[in-house]
């Protein structure tokens, strides 16, 4: 709940802006400044160098300054420029909109018309003692410990709306003491004066809490949240606590190529645009969640395909949310990018977690990890796994890791717009990178008309799928055997039913 306070202000600056008849606005250049001598840094150059892909990108040069300056001389001040989009963000009224569409260097000129999602439960103790919370646990992340894989040397950057107490927060203390916190930076305007004392909302501890599912341990407890333990952070807030509004995309994508300019090629963001703004005008309709339509998802492919990065992204917390379809956020519904769900103790879809879209030809969400508290602390559990990987192997492309990530996971062969490709097997991820060699469960199919037994171990437990087609689930359920045997029967409109067992898949193929 928002303090009066906070209220009173949010009331005055939006009246302002109403007062003054401003939107937001994208203005797009028709010309790039290609003198630049250096737009991105060094290592920057030596990543896309190592990985295969072009150094040079005309995307890294922006506006011309002069043009840009022209604003300025107006009165006008630009919030953001983006180098990737060649382009600014800036109020207008009507009459500084038609002002700004004359000048002779404006292509376009598009309006901007952001939802954040709010995200333990301990296990037995590992050999060295250590209580893996549960997440950890179900995805047998401990081996990583026993290898000595710590995230050492991997920068990552965490996007989000605040990072209150995170210097503080004894989760996260190693981080900032062993200097592991680079830079942060605040694309909210105004900028916070104390990055991580002024607090509006209760929200702004998101990002403290991606953080510590990322990199967190308790040393007097002896319990540990998330595995990059030696990873290096970048901070950058992109989100009012207060508001939802399509006007803080840009401060996404300006954090994005910041992160790029820097070299930084892992980042997580358990950000999500979807449904719920403060004005509902501005709401995405589902159809638009294609992984194309909107321009934070143009970002993140242009991110992920040109610039070598890898985002992981949590896939929203819509799944309970029948006007909205119950279907994934942007940029989460972007095919390249990494989208994490959230799924329950015995691997089903949690209820709350988006799905995936019918409409497209690829799986979303990718994986889904255990959280009870939404898809932002899932996320960055995967976004630890990843710095891992990349410890291992810097030079892995983001195509790699996610073809590794899936083939490793619980429904490696079976995939459906429920849970994806299910949880991960963090040692089947080691094997992999040891061995170069990719082991998945065995699937077998079975055809039935009506209903079939299936001959399992004495009382073993049964995620269950029952789907209209190979991959869009109708419904799901845990079932446990009894006394060896399971009997599944058909339901109405089912096609297929997919059955997760300890030691193999079985796909259900029925009969009319």
């Amino acid at each position: 709940m928002n303090s009066l306070k906070c209220r009173i202000l949010f009331f005055l600056v939006f009246s302002f802006f109403i007062s003054q008849g401003q939107d937001k606005y994208w203005v797009f250049f028709k010309e790039r400044d290609l003198s630049q001598s250096q737009p991105v840094s060094d290592k920057t150059y030596k990543n896309r160098e190592n990985l295969g892909i072009k150094t040079y990108q005309e995307s890294d040069f922006g506006p011309f300054q002069d043009q840009v300056k022209v604003f300025s001389d107006f009165g006008l001040k630009v919030q953001n420029t983006s180098r990737w989009f060649n382009a600014v963000s800036v109020y207008l009224s009507d009459d500084e909109r038609n002002k700004v569409q004359s000048f002779p260097f404006v292509k376009e000129i598009r309006k901007i018309n952001n939802c954040q999602y709010l995200a333990t439960n301990s296990t037995p103790k590992n050999e060295d003692g250590i209580y893996l919370s549960y997440a950890l646990h179900q995805i047998n992340a401990g081996v990583f410990l026993e290898k000595g894989w710590l995230g050492e040397g991997v920068d990552i950057g965490v996007i989000d709306g605040g990072f209150f107490g995170a210097n503080e927060d004894e989760r996260i203390q190693h981080l900032f003491e062993n200097k592991q916190v680079k830079e942060a930076k605040d694309f909210f305007s105004p900028p916070k004066i104390d990055f991580y004392r002024e607090k509006k909302s209760e929200g702004e501890i998101h990002g403290t809490m991606v953080t510590t599912a990322i990199a967190g341990f308790n040393p007097q407890k002896k319990q540990l949240f998330g595995v990059g333990l030696k990873s290096n952070f970048y901070f950058a807030r992109t989100e009012s606590s207060q508001k939802e509004a399509r006007i803080e995309e840009d401060n996404w994508i300006a954090a994005i190529e910041w992160l790029d300019s820097l070299g930084v090629r892992l980042a997580n963001s358990s950000l999500g645009y979807a449904t719920g703004f403060t004005n509902p005008a501005e709401s995405y309709k589902p159809e638009q969640m294609d992984g194309k339509t909107s321009l934070i998802g143009q970002g993140a492919r242009m991110a992920v395909n040109e610039k070598g990065m890898i985002l992981v992204v949590s896939a929203g917390n819509e799944g309970e949310n029948t006007v909205w379809g119950g279907i994934v956020s942007t940029p989460g519904d972007v095919e390249e990018v990494i989208s994490v769900g959230a799924n329950d103790s015995n691997g089903l879809k949690m209820a709350y977690s988006s799905k995936g879209v019918e409409n497209v030809d690829f799986i979303k969400p990718d994986l889904t990890v255990y959280s009870e508290f939404g898809t932002s602390l899932a996320a960055p559990i995967v976004t630890g796994i990843v710095a891992l990987m990349i410890e291992k192997n810097p030079n892995l492309k983001s195509s790699e890791i996610k073809e590794i990530l899936k083939f490793s996971s619980s429904l490696s062969s079976t995939p459906n717009n429920f849970v994806g490709y299910g949880f991960p097997d963090c040692s089947k991820i080691i094997a992999y990178l040891e061995k170069m060699d990719l082991i998945s469960k065995k699937t077998e199919t079975r055809k039935a008309k009506k209903n079939i037994v299936i001959k399992t171990t004495q009382n073993e437990g049964t995620a269950i799928f029952h789907k209209k087609d190979g991959r869009n689930v109708i419904s799901q359920e845990f079932v446990k055997a009894l006394e060896g045997r399971l009997e599944i029967k058909k339901n109405e409109n089912v096609k297929q039913t997919t059955l997760i067992l300890k030691d193999r898949i079985i796909e259900i193929l029925w009969k009319n």
